[in-house]
């Protein structure tokens, strides 16, 4: 029931490659097998697609046509060139959930209910993808469509270990326009929990900074101040809290600007939604 389905195999230590060729076997499609790294094989995908909208699973997830469907009409009724819905975490246990709550499809759900079905203002998406830091706005790419157009022409970068896609929004967010849908239409697998995921948070901050260079200058700073604390509180507490760090008037200040900014940045993305 889609235009075409292409497998991207990489090699792994988990066997995954063996049962997809076997799966590409059964369900047919066209077969890239290409070296190992995540964003690099959805590149590779995407480039050999010829349909007008992209769909991306990894291992594990799923979706039924229903959901696929109405991910389509919303893109088709919104014109939006992304829509994300709310991903269902599978397992569904109390860990998993535990490890995702950060994510800001759920952190922000009541603000992003207050979309359903539409654009969101660039300003407002902006401005929650600063607040959510390294995790993506959009969640998982299981519950999102993309436009071809958006794709093809937008490269995942390779050199932001596991959360490219993250990095992807940052720079492309001015650009593009997404849309919201609250109702959960597609499984995504947790994999590897003792993996440890590496973030180069001077990576992230310098992104948020690129990000805050189009709002204004009050949000600027804002931003600015965000940042800024966030730096100060990582030198007291990175890799390992410094013995006695909350005692130091400074680690409180820091603590006091950062979250003062947070709530300022929030309160100016509410008052975008109601």
């Amino acid at each position: 029931m889609v235009h075409e389905l292409i497998w991207v195999i990489t090699e792994s230590p988990d066997g995954s490659h063996q049962i997809a060729r076997e799966a590409a076997k059964k369900l047919g499609g066209q077969v890239l097998d290409v070296p190992r790294g995540l964003y690099q094989a959805w590149n590779a995908g995407i480039g050999a697609t010829t349909g007008d909208f992209i769909y991306i699973s990894t291992v594990g997830d799923t979706i039924e046509t229903e959901g696929l469907a109405t991910l389509h009409r919303t893109l088709e009724e919104t014109g939006a060139d992304l829509v994300f819905s709310t991903p269902l975490i599978y397992p569904p246990s109390p860990k998993n959930r535990k490890n995702t709550r950060h994510w800001p499809v759920f952190r922000f759900a009541s603000l992003l209910d207050s979309f359903a079905g539409r654009k969101i203002p660039g300003r407002v998406a902006s401005l929650v993808q600063v607040l959510a830091g390294a995790s993506g706005l959009t969640g998982s790419a299981a519950s999102c469509l993309f436009r071809a157009s958006v794709l093809k022409s937008r490269p995942f970068p390779i050199n932001h270990h596991h959360y490219g896609d993250t990095a992807w929004l940052f720079q492309y967010l001015p650009e593009i326009s997404l849309a919201y849908c609250p109702l959960p239409l597609a499984r995504f697998v947790i994999h590897g929990t003792e993996i440890r995921r590496v973030v180069n948070k001077k990576s992230i901050y310098n992104m948020i900074l690129f990000l805050a260079e189009r709002f204004p200058e009050p949000e600027q700073k804002l931003i600015r101040d965000l940042v800024e604390s966030s730096r100060k509180l990582d030198a007291l507490r990175d890799p390992h809290p410094r013995f006695g760090w909350w005692w130091m008037p400074s680690s409180w200040k820091a603590r006091w600007k950062r979250n003062a900014a947070q709530r300022s940045l929030l309160k100016g993305v509410s008052s975008t939604c109601f």
